[in-house]
């Protein structure tokens, strides 16, 4: 693990420029497969039922990816716990798509997302919460001490 550390330790600097950018770009692109989902829900948008389910799903996997993305430029200590909360966001979301998804066009575009989107994206979040650990352990700036 320390390999791993010190090899992101040498790149955080393009790390803390590219990621934001990606996690803003992973949001965005939700954005339409949100709408889709809500067009094609079985029932009314807004009524209590499963398929509506999905669409706030997403909507707070847009939220968390934003926040994050703000979170990980400003090398703020919150980064663990929200990349946290995210990769598990994103792994359920995975599981329950798989685990739904009736055969045919729906189970194979259930396994490109999980497997090609969502859990490669948990694994970077997963990386991401324990490398920002350090970012919680670390001194606050002396301007931030003045009482």
């Amino acid at each position: 693990m320390s390999g791993l550390r010190s090899a992101l330790d040498a790149r955080e600097p393009a790390i803390r420029r590219r990621l934001p950018v990606a996690l803003r770009a992973a949001a965005v692109l939700l954005l339409p497969w949100i709408v889709v989902l809500a067009l094609t829900a079985k029932g009314h948008f807004g009524a209590r039922n499963l398929s509506n389910s999905w669409v706030w799903l997403d909507l707070i996997e847009v939220t968390a990816l934003l926040l994050l993305a703000a979170l990980v430029r400003r090398r703020h200590r919150a980064t663990s716990p929200i990349a946290s909360a995210t990769a598990v966001l994103l792994f359920m979301d995975a599981f329950f798509d798989l685990w739904s998804a009736h055969r045919g066009a729906p189970l194979l575009t259930a396994q490109v997302l999980a497997y090609c989107a969502e859990l490669p994206s948990v694994l970077v979040l997963a990386v991401l919460s324990w490398y920002s650990l350090a970012w919680a352990a670390a001194p606050a700036r002396a301007d931030l001490q003045r009482v």
